[in-house]
Order: structure tokens, then sequence, then C-alpha cells
């Protein structure tokens, strides 16, 4: 391969590799939807209308600005009493303070690497997942009265407001980390009751601790819009812009603390996302709209002088709510609203089975069909021989025995044109004056001797799909958290070896990776310039160490097992090109 043909392809490489940070700079999200002119609404119980008795409307609600919704609120007076939903899979905290969830514990994930923490638990105690805002005396900030069955699998919450609105959830915690929820609201009073504009809260979501990979947004918000044939909506990219979006239009000296966006566009579910645990809230009938939310991490300086906002974002945490249009309740009368919650790992097994394109919460994009492979594959391999590590390079295995004729074809190829390297120094100083008749002699040599110039990049281009889609999965599937492999404690991260003792952690796979690179491009055929090659030996190696150095290490595992099968290939070739050519002088 010649030099400028490595250089497009390092090029095209490093672009599909930053495809997803670049997607989200280059392509910003589409303008809102004009409000719909019908908007879901819940299932309704009604009993004969009272004519007589003009309806009167609740109280309204404060007006929901953006830091109304996000700040967190003040803790009411009352003792809190908090009672557990607990099953094999998960332990689901529910709290008096809003009827809401205020902790998840996770039992089959632990905390952090080290063997002995305990489980994931998500904290939502300063802002209770599916509390209720817009709603007085059924938010956050009241006291709700709670009351479980004796096996803790479901519990109740209750409370009657002043004009007489009843309002009963029912809490069952399903398998699949799945919580069916039932609301309803009665009205016990004598005249109709007005329920304004609403909303469910959902989230929030943190970083556990992850590296960011490539400038990647692991906290994010999805959603699918409920008609229209939409795909779902991604906003993890979009955070940082909105942010810096609203310090424009309020002529702040810095970001603000929090941003909180209202998307007039009717969803079938909302979800809430870190890199490898998601919740997603299903309301059965969807949604009227729906608001997007994400706080920033608070800089050193600003702390003590709030003066000291940054120009630019980092988000700390992500949240949302599922909007809901006003209803009036007549006397008698009752709404029964279902949603459906789940609150768990980012498995696509799991989130495949709950319907509603759910598992697209994964983000797979174009590398979809080859993601659910390289899953299913992995995790095949994984049910007989229990360590990732191993399952990855036996998956390398398998995609070399798959793109092994191309392989043995395109090093046929590049021997002959390394053969026919000074015939064509011979054109070239032939028609060095006439780079046209020299380009048609050079094909018609290619075409007298059957040699396709191209092929020698053809296996690379095809190793590039399943790269990007491994780097994909790592992004978000669980399975790979955690997971050892020889001196490598987590596959989804870098190394970090000596992490705290050297300035720089050290990564020894990234360094083997360019080492076996170095080799393989040695004895790789070439018709081109000597010097062009010793300088692509050592600036293709150079390159991959430095874009790889702090890649997942299971990346960095599956291309380094890819460099050794095609060292090994390649020397197996030329033993038999040797012995091939022995036999053949043998009789002549």
């Amino acid at each position: 391969m010649k030099k400028q043909d490595l250089i497009i392809v390092a090029i095209l490489f490093a672009m599909l590799l930053a495809w997803p940070y670049l997607a989200g700079k280059f392509f910003p999200p589409a303008p809102a939807k004009p409000e719909p002119a019908a908007l879901a609404t819940p299932s309704i119980i009604t009993n004969p209308p009272m004519e007589s008795i003009k309806p009167s409307v609740v109280e309204p609600a404060p007006q929901l600005t953006a830091d109304s919704v996000v700040e967190p609120v003040a803790a009411p007076d009352q003792p809190e009493q908090r009672l557990l939903l607990t099953n094999a899979e998960a332990a689901v905290t529910v709290s008096s303070w809003g009827g809401g969830v205020t902790a998840v514990k996770l039992n089959n994930y632990r905390q952090s690497v080290d063997r002995h923490s305990g489980p994931v638990v998500l904290d939502f105690s300063d802002f209770p997942s599916l509390t209720y805002a817009g709603l007085p005396e059924l938010s956050s900030k009241d006291v709700f009265d709670l009351a479980s069955d004796s096996a803790g699998t479901s519990l109740q919450v209750s409370k009657t407001t002043g004009p007489g609105l009843r309002f009963t959830r029912t809490f069952i915690l399903d398998q699949d980390y799945q919580l069916k929820i039932q609301d309803v609201f009665l009205n016990e009073g004598r005249e109709p009751i007005t329920l304004r504009d609403h909303e469910i809260q959902v989230g929030p979501m943190r970083m556990t601790g992850e590296t960011r990979t490539m400038g990647l947004d692991y906290l994010g918000v999805d959603a699918l819009p409920s008609a229209g044939g939409e795909g779902v909506i991604y906003w993890a990219g979009k955070l940082v812009k909105l942010f810096k979006s609203d310090m424009k239009d309020r002529g702040l000296a810095g970001v603000p603390k929090y941003i909180s966006q209202k998307e007039n566009t009717p969803v079938d579910w909302v979800a809430v996302k870190s890199k490898f645990f998601v919740e997603i809230l299903a309301p059965e009938g969807g949604t009227a709209a729906y608001r997007v939310r994400a706080e920033r991490a608070l800089t050193p300086g600003e702390r003590q002088d709030a003066s000291q906002a940054p120009k630019s974002a980092e988000i700390a945490s992500v949240s949302a709510t599922a909007l809901f249009s006003e209803i009036t309740l007549a006397p008698g009368e009752s709404l029964t609203r279902s949603l459906n919650y789940y609150v768990g790992p980012k498995k696509y097994s799991i989130l495949k089975r709950l319907g509603l394109h759910q598992e697209e919460v994964m983000d797979f994009g174009w590398w979809k069909p080859v993601c659910k492979f390289l899953l299913v594959v992995l995790n095949i391999i994984y049910d007989y021989v229990p360590n990732y590590g191993i399952a990855i390079i036996l998956l390398t295995i398998l995609i070399r025995i798959i793109f092994w004729p191309l392989t043995h074809k395109s090093t046929e190829s590049m021997k002959k044109m390394q053969e026919l390297q000074p015939l064509m120094t011979e054109l070239r100083a032939k028609y060095k004056d006439n780079p046209k008749k020299m380009q048609e002699e050079t094909m018609g040599l290619y075409k007298k001797h059957k040699v396709n110039p191209v092929s020698g990049c053809l296996p690379m281009l095809i190793q590039i799909p399943v790269f990007v889609a491994l780097f994909v999965v790592l992004r978000s599937a669980i399975e790979l958290r955690f997971a050892n492999f020889l001196w490598i404690s987590d596959l989804s991260e870098p190394e970090n070896l000596l992490a705290g003792i050297l300035p720089y952690p050290l990564n020894i796979l990234p360094i083997f990776m360019a080492v076996t690179m170095a080799w393989q491009q040695k004895l790789t055929p070439t018709s081109g310039d000597p010097n062009q090659q010793k300088m692509m030996l050592i600036f293709m190696p150079v390159m991959m160490l430095v874009m790889f150095y702090k890649m997942p290490s299971a990346l960095v595992l599956y291309w380094s097992a890819n460099q050794v099968i095609m060292i090994a290939q390649m020397l197996i070739q030329k033993e038999r090109m040797a012995l091939k050519k022995m036999r053949n002088e043998h009789h002549s």
C-alpha cells in the first residue's frame, strides 16, 4: 500500500472512531415540534356528571421554571418513613416524602472493581424519582402515608388533599428490574377538581467513576416519540450546547448550574441513563410532552466565588420528567394512570423484552446489526468459557477465520505488486513527463498481471465496522463492566496501572499493540518507496498508540489479538511460499 493510501485509511479510521463525538457536534437536535392538537390522556373511570354543579379548579401550582424543576426542594417538617420493595435482583426504597423512590440497590452488580465491595446503589434522595410536580399537596415536599404487604413485593402510597382529592399509588416490584405502578386520583369532594398540567420526575443519574473516552457523554436523556415514525431522540451530545445557549440567552458571565428544556412532543417513554445503568419511564398511553434536565459540575473556584463560573459545562447529573395534560374530575370520578418503570442495567437481552423499542437506549446507531452480533457471540462464548478476555480472543479468531480467504487473496496480491516494482520503476522513469500516459500504462500492467492495486486495503477496511461496533458496545453494554483478564481488572476501562504512583498511568496493552503493528507492517509486502515504508513503519504504530492509549482494555485486546493472528498468518504464508519456491527450484 502506498503512503497516500495509508494516510487515507488512517484518516478514515480516526473519523469512524470519532463519529459518536462528531455526530453530536455537527448534527444538532431537530427543532421542537409544535404543540399537538390532541394530547394523550390516561384511562378515566367516569360516574354520571353532576351538571348542576359548576366546576371549581384546584388552586394552581406555582409556574414551573427552569430552576424550580431542577433545584432540590426543602424537606418536609414531618419525620420521613421509608419502606423497601425487594426481590433477588433489587431493593427499592420508597419514601413518605413525596411518595417516590429515593434509592435502588442492584444486588447483581457491585459498586466498584473490588470484589468485596457492596452492590450498586442508585441514589435519588435529592430528587426522588416518580414524584409529581405541579399538583398541590401531591409533590415531593408533601408527606404521604405508606403501607406494604407482608411479602415485601408491593406497597401503597396514599394521601387526601384539602379539596377532597384522594391519591393512591400502588407499587409492585416485578422481575427484570421493573416496577409496575398504578396511580389513582379519586374526587371524594362535592365539587369538580381540575388537575392542572403536571409532571413526573425521573432520575437523576450520575457518573460512577467511569473514564470519559474520546469526549463521549455517557450521561444522557432519551425519548421515543409516540407518532410520526421518528426514531429515539438522544440528548447526551446536546446538553453542553444547552448550557451555553442558556448562558447566552440570559446574559450570564458563565454557564448556569442547571438547565431545563421542555419538548412539546408526545413520547412513549423517556429514559435517563449513565454509562451502564438506566431508568425508563413508560406510561401506558404515553405522555403529552417531556422535559430534559441537567446539572453541571461545580469548579473548585466558584464554590467560594460564584463569578468564577466556567464558560463550558461538564455534566454532573441528568434527569427528566414526563408531562401530562390538564384534566377535570367530577365528584365521584376517578383517574387511573398505569406506569412501567425500569431501573437497572443497560443489558440488551433484558431491555429487548420490555417492548416499545426500549433497547434503543443502548444507542448502537448505524452499527446495530454488528453490535448485536458481537454481544450475542461474546455471551455465547462466555457461557462456555466464563472470562470475557478469552471470549474476545476467541471472537477475534472467529472473525479472522471468516475473513481468511479475503486476507489470503490480499496478501497474494500485495506480493505480486512487490514483484512488479521493477517494472513500475521503469514506467515512472519512462513517462515522468506524461502523468496521464503513466497512469494508463500502470493500469495496463496491473490488468496484464491480474493485480488489484486496492486489494491490500480491503482487509483493514472490512475490519473497521467490527472494530467500531465493538467500541460502541463497550460504550454502553454492562457485560464487560469489571470483567477481569490476566493483570487487567476491568476490560471496560484502560488498565491504569500504577495510577497515583506514576505521573501518567501505565497501559501495557496499547504498547504491545503498537509493537505488533510495527512487526506486521514490516512483514507486509509493499510496492512503495523503501524510505516511505520506513517512515510509515514508525508513523502508524505511534499514531495508533496515542489513539488507543486511553481506550477500554477490551478494545485494545481485540486489536492486539487481531495483529498477533495476522502476524502468525503472514509468517505461515511466507514459510509456505519459501517451501514452494524451493520445490520449484529443485524440480527445475
